[in-house]
């Protein structure tokens, strides 16, 4: 698997490239600045060409303690856990958000030193990235991304003033020209080594002749650090990155006997698509989807001053056997008590509290015909306003409030929820963030043995008196071979002001545009719900 971020770290080399390309120029902060241009010049350290027999100016390995057990922090967001099942790679501005914090150490000399990070995980926000002192006496100077140079374009580009070689076709014969490169766009101009200039429009290849290394493979960040006396230094950069989502994943298992229980697990999943593994990392999982601004990132970003050093973080409570939750802001985070790891291109599933296996809840079998979906301004006097008629499916729902008395109270994050009636699969159904107290209706799909078919019987408007009147008919057919009551809501859309004036079963109002009947159906035999409605409105009203 990939192996978690490592930074090399290199003191200011003794003299700059023989060249750099205008991706790599050096930005105008002083003296710092050309020593970390000169230590940074060039590809990353890993993919330089060997260094000259001078050790002293050879990068030192980096004493990362992201290794160490518990100290690289991630925290992953909800939202986007679905978007990321399609990813194949890694990108930036990919779905999925989390929050990377890591500390570093590094031994520094007095005075400017170079810091370098690379490579970097191709969804990392880098506008966002942060290197922070945690030892007085140690400040950031600034800090630059570097964007690799990918494509034949960003290639040609970032060669220009450097000796290439270009091979074309010139009277069906195959010639190669070298020399600097001036300029590319309408074909390639060269400043060959007799004096003479040579635009060549059509080419077959092209490559890099002297210091190919100089152009940057994989994108990194570079700091100068000043640093008050020579000795260890403590560091934590953070950044967020894409690519990293969870949700939650519930399995409700329901008691056998008289009454509705259930057993509740839950889990969380997180999916890693990022570009990068973490190994052992503390994780943070936050409920809640915060609004993020997803803009294009730059090819270069410089900052400048000095940033103040702070105090070390307090030592961690004493691990808990499930995540912690906790409010987290708008949010509600649970903080995992064992370091995890987590794989590129992988999904971990991970405990997200104890079973609870007495959890009470209702057991409904629900038939609702959808109305018109919104708030008539008038009332809606066309007869065809009357919600489906047909054949309709009966819905089998499990209904339970997230409250201490019924076997729960604690913040359930989104995810899915797979319902079982001991071995056997019921259906599942989407959850929402559901804070505590409140209801929770799960819906698991159709079923078999009750149908439902409904009809409009009558229809009448009264323009003079301000009223119309509708009436319905729902027979509901039960095969199996117990009783079964059947909640049947009715939409009632026309307008605000309704009544029942009559009905075969007592009718509740349910909310302003919904009235419920609770039918019972004997086994293997059907019932029928007939009842209408009255609409009134006021003179001031004109449909």
């Amino acid at each position: 698997m990939n192996q978690p971020l490592r930074p090399r770290f290199s003191p200011p080399a003794l003299s700059p490239p023989a060249f750099s390309p205008p991706a790599l120029a050096a930005p105008a902060f002083g003296a710092l600045a050309a020593g970390l241009l000169a230590a940074c010049g060039g590809a990353p350290s890993g993919d330089r060409p060997a260094a000259p027999a001078d050790r002293s100016a050879e990068a030192k390995p980096a004493k990362s303690e992201a290794a160490r057990e518990g100290t690289l922090r991630l925290t992953v967001y909800s939202g986007d856990y679905e978007a990321l099942a399609g990813v194949r790679a890694a990108s930036a501005g990919m779905p999925g958000y989390a929050l990377v914090e890591r500390p570093l150490r590094e031994s520094l000399k007095r005075g400017a030193n170079a810091l370098e990070e690379s490579p970097l995980p191709p969804s990392m926000d880098v506008e966002a990235a942060t290197l922070v002192p945690r030892t007085p006496g140690v400040g950031v100077i600034a800090q630059r991304y570097i964007a690799a140079v990918s494509g034949a374009q960003n290639v040609m580009s970032g060669a220009i003033g450097r000796k290439v070689a270009v091979e074309h076709t010139s009277g069906g014969a195959k010639q190669t020209d070298s020399g600097v490169l001036l300029a590319t766009g309408d074909g390639l101009t060269l400043a060959l080594d007799d004096g003479r200039v040579k635009v060549i429009r059509n080419y077959d290849s092209f490559s890099l002749i002297d210091n190919e290394g100089a152009l940057p493979r994989s994108s990194s960040l570079r700091w100068t650090v000043e640093a008050a006396q020579a000795g260890d230094a403590d560091f934590v950069l953070s950044y967020p990155m894409g690519g990293l989502a969870w949700r939650a994943e519930y399995q409700a298992t329901l008691a056998p006997g008289a009454g509705c229980t259930l057993a509740l697990d839950g889990a969380a999943l997180v999916a890693n698509r990022s570009g990068r593994g973490f190994d052992r990392a503390r994780l943070s999982l936050v409920a809640g989807e915060p609004n993020r601004q997803r803009g294009v990132q730059l090819e270069t970003i410089q900052v400048t001053g000095a940033r103040m050093a702070y105090a070390d973080a307090a030592a961690p409570a004493p691990a808990p056997p499930m995540p912690l939750e906790r409010a987290a802001g708008e949010y509600h985070a649970y903080d995992l008590p064992q370091p995890v790891d987590l794989r590129n291109g992988g999904t971990e599933r991970i405990a997200l509290f104890p079973r609870n296996g007495a959890v009470k809840c209702e057991r409904i079998y629900a038939l609702d015909a959808a109305g018109v979906g919104w708030e008539p301004p008038t009332p809606l006097l066309d007869r065809n306003y009357s919600g489906q008629t047909g054949d309709l499916p009966v819905l089998s729902k499990v209904e339970f409030v997230n409250d201490k008395p019924a076997g729960l109270g604690l913040p359930l994050p989104a995810g899915r929820v797979r319902a079982f009636d001991g071995d056997d699969f019921l259906g599942e159904s989407r959850l929402e963030h559901t804070p505590a107290g409140a209801e929770i209706k799960l819906e698991l799909g159709k079923v078999f043995d009750l149908s439902a078919k409904r009809e409009a019987t009558a229809f009448q408007l009264d323009r003079t008196g301000r009223t119309m009147t509708e009436s319905f008919a729902i027979e509901i057919k039960n095969a199996k071979k117990t009783p079964a009551t059947v909640r049947v809501t009715e939409p009632l859309p026309r307008w605000s002001d309704w009544e029942i004036v009559s009905s075969s079963l007592p009718a509740k109002k349910k909310d302003a545009h919904r009235a419920q009947f609770e039918v019972a159906v004997p086994a293997q035999g059907e019932t029928k719900l007939t009842y209408t409605v009255r609409y009134r409105w006021p003179q001031d009203v004109k449909p």
